[in-house]
């Protein structure tokens, strides 16, 4: 499985060379592109070609089609909520929080993360032999179990030291710390992370001076800083 960045900033003005477009990542396996996120500043989806996408929610960094429009003829999986913001009609299929489905080589379950509270948010869980977790945007995971025998965990870089935690009556939303998602990671022995959906204070900071610090404040693990066209590959064995 070859996984592939196409965009790794958050909803901010700011900009770096490594950090243009709006994070998104594809996922490649037996020829299957899946696309997770499309946002305002993202790749035309005639150049990615994915053979369906995911979206997590409705901000416009993650759903173009909540402002513009963008030709897709092939399947968007989303949930009811995100696609209630929808302005256009798309090709669009309901996603069931918490029950696995299958696209290609994929097995994906969607599960309800804090973000926002006027745009739900999910994260997913990924399997192609190995599992993957992405929550690009996140404040805290409803159930954390879900992080169980995972890979590889891919987070939300919004905040590194900076509380972007907000409170609403008895609602909570915005950005978990880097350093909570690790602690959540290192509890269920996740080892390798990588940041996306950078914020301010990880541009200003840097990229190589965030990671060196990031690995050097936990040893133990394996933390990358997500840069728009980074590939790895997941081994299946």
């Amino acid at each position: 499985m070859k996984i592939k960045f196409l965009g790794t900033k958050g909803e901010i003005e700011e900009q770096t060379s490594k950090h243009k477009y709006h994070s998104s990542l594809l996922l490649i396996s037996k020829n299957f592109k899946l696309l997770i996120d499309h946002g305002l500043k993202s790749l035309a989806l005639k150049k990615i070609k994915p053979d369906a996408i995911l979206i997590t929610h409705a901000h416009p960094d993650h759903f173009i089609w909540l402002k513009k429009d963008e030709e897709y003829e092939k399947k968007i999986y989303v949930t009811k909520e995100t696609l209630e913001k929808s302005r256009f009609k798309k090709n669009f299929e309901l996603m069931k929080r918490n029950k696995w489905f299958s696209l290609g080589p994929f097995k994906i379950l969607a599960y309800p993360v804090v973000h926002s509270i006027n745009f739900p948010a999910v994260g997913f869980k990924i399997k192609n032999k190995k599992a993957i977790i992405y929550n690009p945007d996140v404040v805290m995971i409803k159930k954390k179990s879900v992080l169980k025998n995972a890979d590889l965990y891919i987070g939300d870089g919004s905040s590194i030291k900076t509380n972007l935690v907000r409170k609403k009556g008895n609602q909570f939303f915005g950005h978990a710390r880097v350093t909570t998602q690790i602690s959540w990671c290192q509890k269920y022995k996740i080892k390798n992370i990588i940041f996306t959906h950078l914020g301010k204070e990880a541009l200003r900071f840097g990229d190589k001076k965030l990671e060196k610090w990031l690995n050097e404040k936990n040893p133990e693990m394996n933390i990358k800083i997500a840069r728009d066209g980074m590939e790895l590959k997941i081994p299946n064995s």
